[in-house]
């Protein structure tokens, strides 16, 4: 029981802290959403930063468990990522996730997705191997698939629409179709 209250405490603060920064969440507010007492939060956590961690690492385990999906050695790799990217998507826009969790040191955060942006890498490494004249780094073609990603995601986001079900595809096509 106490490992579910716990849990919906570290779910309410990652949904809060993607809807402010660090600096307006308070354990005041955290409590105050749950319908519960800041002496109760201090029972689980030591504090705001304890609080902030968990949700930063529970945003990190999820996304970790949508790249670790393990696909049979016969799919190609394009369909890999684009698997991945069509998954990484849908999770960002249903948590309202910030984008600049996909992006290289924006404003001075830190790149809380290290681990996820190494395994793209890596696809991505994969993938330009098997182009023949394609000019762009590994690191470069998949800073600039995340960057426009997460460009469509908040578009998508302010303007209220949907993400295109080929979205990964159209994403894939710009970077590597140059």
């Amino acid at each position: 029981m106490k490992e579910s209250i716990k849990t919906k405490i570290v779910e309410k603060a990652r949904e809060l802290l993607f809807k402010s920064s660090e600096d307006e969440l308070t354990m005041n507010l955290i409590a105050k959403e749950l319908g519960i007492t800041a002496p109760t939060l201090y029972h689980y956590f030591k504090g705001k930063d304890e609080l902030i961690s968990a949700a930063q690492t529970l945003v990190t385990d999820e996304v970790h468990a949508i790249i670790s999906l393990k696909f049979p050695p016969s799919i190609p790799v394009e369909m890999k990522i684009l698997t991945t990217t069509g998954q990484i998507a849908e999770y960002f826009m249903k948590t309202q996730l910030p984008t600049y969790y996909l992006l290289e040191d924006p404003k001075d955060r830190p790149v809380l997705l290290k681990g996820f942006r190494e395994k793209f890498v890596e696809m991505f490494d994969a993938y330009v191997k098997t182009r023949k004249g394609f000019k762009l780094s590994p690191q470069h073609a998949m800073n600039r698939y995340l960057a426009l990603m997460a460009a469509d995601i908040l578009n998508c986001r302010n303007n209220g629409t949907k993400l295109p079900d080929d979205f990964a595809e159209i994403i894939f096509g710009i970077v590597f179709n140059n």
